[in-house]
Order: C-alpha cells, then sequence, then structure tokens
C-alpha cells in the first residue's frame, strides 16, 4: 500500500472516528437533558400533590373546628352581593374575614372530594339546610315572638356559615395558622418517596413579592439561597380563590450527582465501547505501519542480497569463460589464478548463504548449541588474523587489551567466533576512512566482559533502539555502501542470549561505537 493511501486511510478513519466521538458526546448530552426534565417534571408532581393534599388537610381541619369559630357576626345586613369574581378583584382594602358571599355562592353546593381516592370527604348546601324540618322556627317555637326571635337567630347564623366558608375558600393570609411544618415534611417526604426520588433535599416558603424565606426546612442557613434560586416551585395555596404568592420551593444539592448516577450504565457502556474502538483504531494504524516499515526492510534485504550475489556470480561467470579460452588453457599459472578466483567467490556465497540460514534456524526455534569450555582469548586471536587483513588493506589497525585472568566460558566455539568476527567486521565496514578498533576484555565475579570500540560513523538513538532489529541497516546515505543483509546484530543478540549473556551498545553519530557483551563462565 502506498504512502498517499495510507495517509487517506488514516485520515478518513480518524474523521470516523471523530464523528463517533461527537455522536456519542450528544447522546450523553441528551440523555442527561431527558433525565433532569423527567425528574423536574416527578419533583413538580410530587410539589403539586402536596400542595393538594395540603388543601384537603385545611379543609377537614376547618370542618373538625367548627365553620364558624372566630368568625365575628356580619356588620351591616345591607352590605351588596356582588358575584365571585367582583369580589376576589376587589378585595383590596376590604376588612379581612368580612367580605360579603354572592347569591351565587350562598346557593350553591360544596363538596370537598379527595382527589386521591374519589371520595367525597364533606358535602354541604345551604338551601338545603334551610328547607331541612329540625331547621323550621315554626316547629320549634311555641309564640309569635319565640318564633321571630329562632327565626332572627337562625337567618344569623346561617349568614355566619356563609360567610366563614367563603372566607375559607378565599384563603388567609396566616400562613403558619394553615400550614403544619410536620405535616407538610411528611406529606412531601411520602410524595417523593412514591416517585422514588431517594435523594437529600432542602424546602422552604418563600413569599414571591419580597424573595423571603418564610419557612426553612435546610440543615445549614447556606442552603437557603439554593432554595431561592431553585426552579422546582409550585404555589402553595393553588385552590385559594383569592390568590396568594407564596411557594413550596425545593432544592436538591446533590442533583447533579443523582442525575449522573443515573446515568452511569449507559454512559459506562459508551464510553466502554469508545475506548475499544479507539483502541483498536490505534492498533490498526500501528499494523498498518509495521507492515509497511517490514515490506520496505524486506525489500531493501531483497535488493541487498540480490547485489551480495549478483557480484560473485558474475565473477565467477568471467572466471570460467576465461578458462574456456584455449589461448588460457595453456598458461598453467593464470588457470590456478582463475580457479582460485571461483573458489573465492564461491566461499563468499556459501557465507552468505550460511547467514541467512542461520537466522531461518533461529526463527524456526530449532538451533541447538553446543557447549563446551572455550577460550575467548584464543577465539579472538584467531578472528583478528582473519579481519586484520581487510583492515590494513584499508590502512587502519586494530588494537587489544585481552585483560580477562580467566578467558574460559561455557560456549559455543563456533557461533562465539561468529559473534566477535561479526562485531569485528561492522567495526571495519562502518568506518568511514582508515578503520581504528580496539578490542578489551576483563573479569568480573561471574564472567567475562568483552567491549569492541570503533570511531566510525557511529549511530543515533533511533538506529540503537533498531540496531538489533531483522533487516535493519544504518543509513550510510548509499544502501549500497556498506554490504550486508542487516542480519549480523540480530544473529549476534540471539545467540549471545542462548549463551544467558546480555549485549549492549553505546554510540554517537561522527564519534563511533562500543558493543559491550557479557558472558557468564557457566551457562548451567
Amino acid at each position: 500500500m502506498s504512502r498517499v493511501r495510507i495517509r487517506w486511510l488514516i485520515g478518513l478513519l480518524s474523521c470516523a472516528l471523530l464523528g463517533l466521538v461527537a455522536f456519542q458526546y450528544y447522546w450523553i448530552t441528551e440523555v442527561n437533558k431527558v433525565n433532569k426534565e423527567r425528574f423536574n417534571q416527578n419533583v413538580n408532581d410530587a410539589l403539586i400533590q402536596v400542595t393538594q393534599r395540603l388543601a384537603i388537610e385545611n379543609d377537614i381541619s376547618f370542618l373538625q373546628r367548627g365553620m364558624n369559630t372566630g368568625v365575628r357576626p356580619l356588620p351591616q345586613r345591607n352590605v351588596p352581593f356582588d358575584t365571585m369574581n367582583t369580589l376576589v378583584s376587589n378585595s383590596e382594602g376590604m376588612p379581612q374575614g368580612e367580605i360579603p358571599p354572592s347569591e351565587e355562592f350562598m346557593s350553591g353546593t360544596f363538596q370537598l372530594v379527595d382527589e386521591t381516592t374519589g371520595q367525597v370527604v364533606f358535602e354541604f348546601g345551604f338551601e338545603s339546610l334551610m328547607q331541612t324540618p329540625g331547621f323550621n322556627p315554626n316547629q320549634l317555637a311555641n309564640s309569635r315572638a319565640r318564633q321571630i326571635e329562632m327565626e332572627r337567630q337562625m337567618n344569623r347564623r346561617i349568614e355566619m356559615m356563609k360567610q366563614s366558608w367563603f372566607n375559607h375558600l378565599a384563603g388567609s393570609n396566616n400562613l403558619f395558622a394553615r400550614v403544619n411544618p410536620d405535616v407538610l415534611d411528611t406529606l412531601l417526604s411520602e410524595e417523593l418517596a412514591n416517585r422514588g426520588l431517594d435523594i437529600p433535599y432542602n424546602y422552604g416558603i418563600l413569599h414571591e413579592p419580597t424573595n423571603e424565606v418564610k419557612l426553612l426546612n435546610a440543615e445549614f442557613k447556606s442552603d437557603e439561597e439554593g432554595i431561592k434560586n431553585s426552579d422546582l416551585a409550585v404555589n402553595l395555596f393553588p385552590t385559594d380563590l383569592n390568590e396568594k404568592e407564596f411557594y413550596l420551593a425545593i432544592d436538591f444539592p446533590g442533583k447533579k450527582r443523582y442525575l449522573m448516577q443515573q446515568a452511569i450504565v449507559p454512559l459506562s457502556a459508551s464510553g466502554l465501547l469508545l475506548i475499544i474502538v479507539i483502541a483498536c483504531f490505534a492498533y490498526a494504524i500501528m499494523v498498518i505501519l509495521r507492515q509497511k516499515k517490514l515490506s520496505e526492510i524486506k525489500n531493501d534485504f531483497v535488493n541487498n542480497m540480490t547485489h551480495e550475489f549478483k557480484t560473485p556470480i558474475a565473477t565467477v561467470s568471467l572466471a570460467t569463460e576465461a578458462l574456456q579460452d584455449d589461448d588460457i588453457k595453456g598458461n598453467k599459472a593464470i588457470v590456478d589464478r582463475y580457479v582460485q578466483v571461483i573458489r573465492d567467490e564461491n566461499k563468499r556465497l556459501g557465507l552468505q548463504v550460511e547467514k541467512v540460514l542461520q537466522i531461518a534456524s533461529l526463527d524456526k526455534k530449532d538451533f541447538k548449541l553446543k557447549f563446551e569450555q572455550a577460550d575467548l582469548h584464543d577465539i579472538i586471536e584467531k578472528a583478528l588474523v582473519n579481519i586484520n587483513i581487510l583492515v590494513e588493506k584499508r590502512g587502519g589497525q586494530i588494537t587489544s587489551q585481552l585483560l580477562a585472568s580467566n578467558p574460559l566460558v561455557e560456549a559455543d566455539k563456533v557461533h562465539l567466533t561468529n559473534i566477535i568476527y561479526n562485531l569485528l567486521d561492522n567495526a571495519n565496514k562502518y568506518s568511514a576512512g582508515a578503520p581504528e578498533i580496539h578490542i578489551r576484555t576483563d573479569n568480573i565475579s561471574t564472567g567475562i566482559i568483552l567491549k569492541i570500540s570503533d570511531k566510525g560513523i557511529g549511530m543515533s538513538k533511533e538506529s540503537i533502539e533498531k540496531i538489533f532489529d531483522k533487516f535493519y541497516r544504518v543509513s550510510t546515505g548509499n544502501v549500497h555502501d556498506v554490504k550486508g543483509f542487516g542480519l549480523g546484530l540480530s544473529y549476534v543478540k540471539n545467540i549471545v542470549g542462548l549463551h544467558h549473556g546480555t549485549i549492549n551498545v553505546k554510540s554517537e553519530v561522527g564519534q563511533g561505537s562500543t558493543f559491550k557483551i557479557y558472558l557468564p563462565f557457566n551457562n548451567g
């Protein structure tokens, strides 16, 4: 896949992911909004139900204590009656409790109904009272004077009852005479519990014109502001014929947390799914980039291998053609020379193939080492004999300090030789000018420390992190300038690991590199 296509793919996936995140955010916001509206509706329904039950409690209390209690006689019989609306709208300036009822009100029938059960608690009609036989003054008076007096008393009493009923229905402004805090608290608690609202709350009764809290039920005085600013409030006396400006307001300090808890399950599920999608997206992008990089490395490996094989094959081909020349066949010296060239190039091809096979064996995990006592100094000196030819050819030199007093380790001699030769070969190849290589050994209590240093081109930090990866090669600006497959250091690290040792490198661009290997005395 080309780089442009990968960029397009990442861009489209990123847009889709951002769209999904935005949709999830919108959905979560809508869920919170719906939960809040549902919560407010339940609270408002509870408050309305409380005010209605409170009105019924007031009506029952009014009937139980007597309709005419505290009602003074009408000051004048000649006060003109009017309609109820007129009375309510013109009630300002009239004495409290002395508003004359209308004829329509006095001729009506009154019922007190419990809305929760639909049961008629009380029913009363003034006309029916007048027609009751027990209230007929003709049957109770024995004389005309007594009859007149009884009629006058009955009419006066009926007028008082009518006035008392009207005053009750119009409603009193005496808040604490109408509201029992204990009853209000009980009703509010019951109605909230009936709607499943088990959450701490504060409430109070507000006088709207002055914004004053007339009744406060809160743990702290500071909660008063929350009640004043609450949007959860209803008219405390909604059934009064003369509207009052007292409101029952309630505030929930833990409302946000409660709403969040209500939505925690869908929010958690949504968040988990979103995290899974993001993780899969990141993993997919990582795999695509890794596969792309692996593809580039393998292509580079194939190119390098082709180049490495092409040169000896071409040399062998030319040598073979030369040997077929009749003029050369008679010259034994030249024949021997071409035969040696063919032998050397064939050996070179064999070594290249052996490197590839060694890595393949390591990957298949069918690689077995032959451990035996090996003298590290002896192996180093033998490796130096071969590598010195190449170094001296470039005008360089190799110095050594073999300071280990005990150079014997339990190791596979063949692979240990390959390790040292690979490191020395890299030090030679990655030196821009005349190679300067130094090799040193030291003993520690458990094994030997081997250091191979050069003053070559060095490596960046990024290259150091990847130097032991298979097929990775340090860029020299020309991939064919330094020959190799990028397998040598990967092989070295694997073999050192199989010997229970460690390897690390310190390097700086332009200053050279130092490879440090630790090998234990024993591998048991």
